[in-house]
């Protein structure tokens, strides 16, 4: 199986475009990887490998473990290829084995909080801690309250505001009707306010 390279999960400055539904193009590539093409699974990897990492890293929380379980994922795909016949579930397919990886390595430790900061989650218009310190401890409450969240909860948050995914690409992704997502990242943020030491701050 080709080396996969873990794309590094950094924000966004503007929003990604929503995923299409399959073309001629990619149905191609993807029918032939399923065959057992190792050119065209190395192209499958390319495609999909920054979607399988925002996922893990969506649930886990950890950069190097997001990494490992594309290594896991696609390594699974490589594995399965030969049972896998219909491209247009492949992709479906991908992100329930991506899912269940992260699943499988949180019961398997405690929860850690994340290791990127959520500073666009702080609202631009609401005054910031002023010292080094007084930062440092505000993004350290954000990042054990992101912890406590619900999976589908950080899962949302982590596709909004550190991808920087549009709505819509975030309602395809989790499979989300746009009131649902709204009131997923509405919940979120309001139990997120709620937090000790976040109380008096926006996140």
């Amino acid at each position: 199986m080709p080396l996969v390279t873990s794309p590094v999960l950094t924000p966004s400055p503007a929003a990604t475009p929503g995923p299409a539904a399959m073309d001629s193009v990619e149905r191609t590539m993807v029918m032939a990887a399923l065959g057992g093409d190792e050119e065209a699974f190395e192209k499958v990897i390319r495609t999909y490998s920054r979607k399988v990492y925002i996922v893990a890293y969506a649930i886990v929380q950890d950069q190097s473990e997001a990494e490992e379980i594309v290594q896991d994922t696609f390594l699974k795909a490589h594995q399965q290829q030969g049972k896998l016949r219909e491209p247009e579930k492949f992709p479906a397919w991908l992100m329930t084995v991506t899912r269940n990886g992260a699943r499988d390595r949180l019961r398997r430790r405690r929860p850690q909080a994340p290791q990127e900061t959520f500073d666009t989650l702080v609202d631009d218009k609401v005054a910031t801690p002023g010292s080094a310190m007084e930062q440092e401890e505000h993004q350290a409450h954000i990042r054990r309250a992101l912890a406590t969240l619900p999976e589908d909860h950080r899962t949302a948050l982590t596709l909004r505001y550190l991808e920087g995914l549009d709505y819509r690409a975030i309602e395809t992704e989790m499979g989300l009707s746009n009131g649902a997502l709204r009131g997923i990242l509405g919940r979120a943020l309001g139990t997120m306010r709620r937090m000790p030491g976040l109380e008096r701050q926006s996140v």
